[in-house]
């Protein structure tokens, strides 16, 4: 599978409008051409908090997503709509195109309606966006799956997706080196009893801020609340 990661900033109060224009004149049609909207997220503290939402597209490969590209091109009505009622909310859009790194969780295939998802629980997702100097990725990525991944798995935090860049920003002719991390979390608290915990516990800590950080070059992150057409919750 392939995923499009969009970050879309609706500034100066209009996030809340732009959220029922979406629904309204794009939702169901981009998924009638081939385009499954697995993650939507409003982000509740970091850059852009109040104004940014983050959303995460599904298809079964670059092709597909070519095709869907094509098909949303030649859609006359959508694209006017867009102009005309969607586009005026919003005053920036940046997509990548990312792939699961290896080793990171599954993800679904085939995914709920979303008018079945809609009004069922939803928790918190921390994203942290990873810079890597070119060329070290991977040996990031082995000390990652092996070392961090599993103590952090704690207080209610489960890792939901990692993503490598295919195209878009942080990719060079040789590969990624930036990646996406999802984790969710069930409630607020689970949250802070989890960053806390990076704190408080010297050998985590250790771990955290000194062998981990020290494979990083800059780290992005932003805590996101699922959207109610949001299928991952």
């Amino acid at each position: 599978m392939i995923y499009q990661h969009r970050l879309v900033i609706a500034r100066g109060g209009r996030l809340v409008k732009r959220h029922a224009a979406f629904q309204r004149e794009a939702l169901g049609a981009l998924e009638e051409h081939g385009s499954v909207l697995i993650g939507a997220w409003e982000v509740w503290i970091g850059a852009e908090a109040g104004c940014g939402v983050y959303q995460i597209r599904q298809f079964e490969s670059l092709a597909a997503w070519e095709q869907h590209r094509e098909r949303v091109h030649q859609d006359a009505s959508l694209n006017e709509r867009y102009r005309s009622n969607l586009s005026p909310h919003n005053d920036f859009v940046e997509t990548a195109i990312v792939k699961c790194a290896d080793g990171a969780p599954p993800l679904a295939q085939a995914w709920a309606p979303v008018d079945a998802v809609r009004g069922t629980p939803r928790g918190f997702f921390e994203q942290r966006i990873l810079y890597f100097r070119p060329g070290t990725a991977a040996a990031h990525h082995r000390f990652y799956f092996e070392h961090l991944v599993p103590v952090l798995e704690r207080d209610g935090a489960t890792l939901k997706a990692f993503f490598d860049t295919v195209i878009g920003p942080g990719t060079t002719n040789t590969g990624s080196h930036r990646s996406i991390e999802l984790r969710r979390f069930s409630d607020m608290a689970s949250w802070q009893r989890w960053r806390l915990a990076q704190e408080s516990d010297e050998d985590l800590a250790k771990l955290v801020k000194e062998s981990w950080l020290g494979k990083v070059e800059r780290v992005e992150s932003v805590l996101l609340y699922p959207l109610d057409y949001s299928r991952m919750r």
